[in-house]
């Protein structure tokens, strides 16, 4: 094993120290002189404090003193006047503590992760509320990526994460995928021939997007995850499961967090796609150890997600209570694959021969593969020129270089703007190839 590789646990041993798979930045984070005077002051009670201390507003100044929420089914929820003030005020940049402890609750409903115990070792489950899923996963790469180095992910990623990554001479290793996602067998030969002499440092970090991905709308089955998870096991990775869609597939498979018997997944995760992505708030679960560092940074940086954005989700859902949540993500996930099937229907009507693709397996994107050109480009801007607009292929490539791909979201576009859309794709194609 090369130095700094951290403790291998092929066999299934829980991690005990992360600070291997740290970058020198990440080591050398401390938390703020403040933290000392916020750990003292939360074990006081507070009837007791005489605070001179805070920079905190005087809540008396606040102009919004209640709200009331109507839910879609015609319920009503309120905002207190006490809520408010709090709300209002300043809060723990980890997250507040009801929401946080609601959202603990259901991913040991639905995950019932392996390291969900309380134990307090570094690689018991934790979470952080985060300014969107997004957040958790840039501040993921940050943490453990150091410049001029490299992760591994599938061939075509998230594209919002290239800006973050390019600037820092980060490289990512791509992964090949077949129909069913990213290749085990292929994972396990980029990493049993590495070279740390002409490749520098081995990769600690894969990144994914398990389920309904974006952009190809893939989804990894339980065995291809339980394959890749002993793979990282073997190679001692650790695995970022971005994993905003999981509710938005008709049968829940389990996730890499599941079956997590190490704490070597980090989970983001997002209210986004499923209650609004307006609010912005994202969560990240993963081990103790990892969490607590995220938190010192999260500190003076964010400072945490919006209060009133957490307590706007909260009361949504715990007046719902997790079963209702859970029904409603059905309700969603069923919506999308309406809107899917509906896509589909109409790429059989008019693309066929001219494209190929493999249906979604659930989200919002259908990933589509453009016959007879070598880069899709082209066809974009023929498209844009008729006022049809898709997501070119190459903004996805690991290596930003052209692809003969473009992804379609199904999510909000209209029965009949659906139909002209691929129309006029199937036009497009057909001139640019000279098919009459």
């Amino acid at each position: 094993m090369a130095e700094g590789q951290g403790t291998a646990c092929s066999n299934g041993q829980r991690i005990t120290d992360y600070s291997a798979f740290f970058n020198q930045e990440t080591r050398l984070t401390q938390p703020a002189p403040i933290w000392r005077y916020v750990e003292q002051k939360n074990k006081t009670p507070v009837a007791g404090h005489i605070s001179f201390d805070g920079g905190f507003p005087n809540s008396i100044q606040f102009p919004l003193l209640k709200a009331t929420l109507t839910l879609s089914d015609g319920e009503e929820v309120e905002i207190t006047p006490s809520e408010m003030k709090a709300t209002l005020q300043y809060t723990k940049s980890k997250g507040m503590t009801k929401i946080s402890e609601w959202v603990m609750e259901l991913y040991k409903r639905v995950h019932n992760p392996p390291t969900m115990d309380g134990n307090g070792l570094p690689s018991s489950l934790d979470l952080i509320l985060t300014c969107g899923g997004r957040w958790g996963v840039v501040q993921s790469l940050k943490m453990f990526v150091e410049d001029g180095g490299c992760f591994l992910a599938e061939e075509v990623i998230y594209q919002t994460l290239s800006p973050m990554y390019l600037p820092r001479n980060i490289r990512g290793i791509a992964i090949r995928s077949d129909k069913g996602g990213m290749d085990p067998v292929h994972l396990r030969q980029v990493l049993s021939e590495w070279d740390e002499g002409s490749q520098g440092r081995r990769p600690t970090l894969m990144y994914t997007v398990p389920t309904a991905s974006n952009p190809t709308g893939l989804t990894l089955s339980e065995q291809r995850k339980k394959d890749i998870y002993k793979v990282c096991q073997e190679f001692n990775i650790l695995i970022l499961e971005d994993d905003p869609y999981y509710f938005l597939q008709n049968t829940l498979i389990p996730s890499f967090l599941s079956m997590d018997t190490d704490g070597r997944v980090i989970r983001a995760d997002s209210f986004s796609k499923t209650l609004s992505p307006g609010c912005r708030l994202g969560i990240l679960f993963g081990p103790k150890e990892i969490v607590d560092k995220m938190t010192i940074i999260q500190h003076p940086t964010t400072g945490g997600p919006s209060s009133l954005s957490q307590v706007i989700i909260s009361k949504v859902v715990t007046t719902w209570g997790h079963d209702k949540f859970l029904s409603h993500m059905q309700n969603v996930a069923s919506f999308y694959k309406e809107r899917r099937e509906k896509l589909l229907s109409y790429m059989d009507k008019y693309l066929t021969g001219l494209c190929e693709w493999s249906p979604a397996a659930g989200g919002m994107f259908q990933w589509v593969t453009l016959l007879g050109v070598d880069k899709s480009e082209p066809v974009v801007d023929r498209l844009m020129e008729r006022e049809v607009f898709v997501m070119d292929g190459f903004i996805f490539s690991l290596d930003r270089a052209s692809r003969p791909n473009i992804r379609l979201s199904y999510s909000r576009i209209t029965d009949e703007q659906m139909e002209k859309g691929i129309s006029i794709l199937a036009d497009v194609l057909k001139e640019i190839r000279g098919i009459k």
